[in-house]
């Protein structure tokens, strides 16, 4: 099935730039979470075992945006999972993100300067729109946003949203972080005592949100919030950093270059497959989840 899915894709490539933004050279896919099944954004990711492993997505998927070097798996690697739901459920957008660190480095102390440590930037144009994300002087509203996700703990920072983990980010106006309470996020770690300097460690980031094809200072109510639908294209964008001493030495990224943080221009593509469209779309499986963590093992 996915073979048959990115041929499609690649024939389009041919005929559109509409992938030219893509780090694997076709686009991404986001899977719409089978009828009658919940993800509970626990950090744990034991609700993702129906997920269909062919369509997550690591290192190999993407571009190094510092040194343009793919860092060895030795060193981190990672598989990301992303789906969603219509407007017959929540209408949002799920991403599951578990990654293997030689060592854990979260010593920032402002949430502003996250992306110098190990840190997931998540970064949504729902309607694929592209152009500056506006952040520096912002007058009314947004049409991208860049989320990010990092280790909450003593000494570091901590957010008052999804559990210590969640901020918007570059250059966000003071009014604009309505839109983090809407989110909801939490982080696993491997050991559970991890912290800066702990070596061999696992990270599970887990979120979900809505999406907005326009995010106003003056709350959700003036937002045009996005209807997620099967068969669309959004634009959306993961970016891990990776700092194994005081600045970031690694960022893997689904855009094919340099600019998605801050302008939807650069955002990579996720088209959005119902259920029926992907192979694991009734199997929910709980045995599946140690498929996920053994492919670490590959």
């Amino acid at each position: 099935m996915k073979k048959i899915i990115l041929l499609a894709a690649a024939l389009v490539m041919v005929a559109s730039a509409s992938f030219a933004g893509n780090a694997n050279g076709i686009g991404y896919f986001a899977l719409e979470v089978p009828t009658g099944h919940t993800i509970n954004i626990d950090g744990e990711g034991s609700d993702w075992g129906w997920f269909d492993l062919a369509f997550g997505y690591g290192p190999d998927d993407c571009v190094e945006i510092i040194t343009g070097e793919i860092p060895s798996k030795a060193d981190i690697d990672f598989v990301a999972m992303t789906a969603w739901t219509g407007d017959d459920r929540d209408n949002r957008l799920y991403g599951f993100v578990r990654v293997t660190d030689d060592m854990l480095n979260v010593s920032q102390t402002e949430p502003d300067n996250g992306w110098l440590d190990d840190d997931l930037e998540i970064i949504p144009d729902a309607d694929n729109s592209g152009g500056p994300m506006k952040g520096e002087g912002l007058v009314h509203s947004a049409n991208g946003q860049q989320f990010t996700m990092h280790v909450s703990e003593p000494g570091g920072y901590e957010t008052p949203y999804g559990n210590g983990t969640w901020w918007l980010r570059h250059q966000a106006p003071p009014e604009m972080h309505w839109v983090d309470a809407l989110a909801e996020a939490n982080i696993g770690l491997e050991p559970p005592d991890a912290t800066t300097g702990t070596e061999n460690v696992v990270v599970s980031y887990e979120f979900s949100l809505p999406l907005f094809d326009d995010l106003s200072l003056d709350g959700e109510g003036a937002s045009v919030r996005h209807i997620l639908t099967a068969g669309e294209t959004i634009g959306f964008t993961y970016q891990l950093n990776e700092a194994d001493a005081e600045a970031r030495d690694v960022q893997l990224s689904t855009a094919a270059e340099n600019g998605a943080a801050w302008d939807a221009t650069f955002a990579s593509d996720f088209t959005l497959l119902a259920v029926g469209e992907y192979d694991a779309a009734t199997a929910v499986e709980g045995s599946s989840w140690a498929k996920i963590k053994a492919s670490f093992d590959k």
